[in-house]
This record gives structure tokens, sequence and C-alpha cells, in this order.
């Protein structure tokens, strides 16, 4: 429960540096999903029910803090962790580059799942001129970052196990 509440705290940071400062980024509308390697993270390495709940309290975090509709990130990113879940059962190879394309996949499902609420609920004029570009250069920087951040994750979550442990 403790490394939950840290990867959480390490979330809320996460998404202030998302919606703040990365907009700066000389990249256009392209923002690193810094929030969804998390999610990913949490998905592959350390499923558990504060996990989820804390998957669904950052998306919800990023639609109060940079979206005009709330929930919309918040069910993409449980979306994208109930398919890491299910796909971490049978991922027995734990590489960066393994990492990297989960993380692309899982940025993909995160933009499908946008798009499939944007077509049900909302008004679609204009929508798909940009949307899948924006969605694949998303995913492909998510997943370039994705070795990076899965390292620093590693790092501290071994670290935070080692401050937990019992002096022998």
């Amino acid at each position: 429960m403790r490394l939950s509440l840290v990867f959480f705290g390490v979330g809320i940071l996460l998404v202030l540096l998302q919606t703040t400062f990365l907009h700066l980024l000389p990249l256009g509308p392209i923002v690193p999903d810094l929030v969804l390697v998390l999610c990913v993270y949490w998905g592959l390495y350390y499923p558990t029910v504060g996990a989820v709940l804390g998957t669904f309290v950052l998306g919800y975090s990023v639609d109060a803090v940079s979206s005009r509709i709330l929930g919309i990130n918040a069910f993409a990113l449980s979306v994208v962790f109930l398919a890491v879940y299910l796909t971490s059962r049978s991922i027995w190879i734990h590489h960066p580059i393994v990492s990297a394309i989960v993380v692309l996949l899982a940025s993909l499902v995160k933009g499908m799942a946008l798009v499939l609420v944007w077509t049900v609920f909302l008004s679609t004029e204009g929508f798909w001129a940009g949307a899948l570009r924006n969605i694949l250069l998303e995913a492909l920087v998510a997943a370039v970052l994705a070795p990076f951040a899965f390292a620093l994750l590693r790092r501290g979550q071994s670290y935070i196990e080692q401050i937990g442990a019992p002096a022998q």
C-alpha cells in the first residue's frame, strides 16, 4: 500500500509537470504522456487495487486540470490499465524495448478510447484532421520516454522496498 501511495504522489507531480511545463516544449500540440507511462508501469509490475484506484484518480486529475470534459482521461487510463494488466500475465520478457512497445500499444489504446468517447458523446466536426497524427506522435514520444521512466520507477521502487524491509 505504501508503494501505491508513493507512486500516486509521483503521479500527481507528473500531472502537474505534464499539464504545465511540458506544454512549453517545442513539440507543438504533442505532449509526452508521463501519467500513461506510470499507469503502464503499475499495470505491468504492481497491479493492485491501489494501483487501479490511483490510475482512475490520476486520469480524473488530468481531466480536472486540462480537459473540458471530466472523466474522459479517467476512462481512457482505466482502459489502458485493464489492457496492460490482462496482457502482462502473458509477457515474460521484461526488457526496455518490450516496455517501450507496451507503452506504444497502451498509448494507442488510450487514443482509441478517447476517440471512441469523443465520437459517441461529442461533435466530430473537424476532429479527424489531426487526431490520428497526434495520437501516433504522442504514442511514439511516450514509447521513447518509457525505458527511462521505467528505470527511474524501478529504482524508486527498490529504494522504497529497502526502506520498508526490517533490518536483519
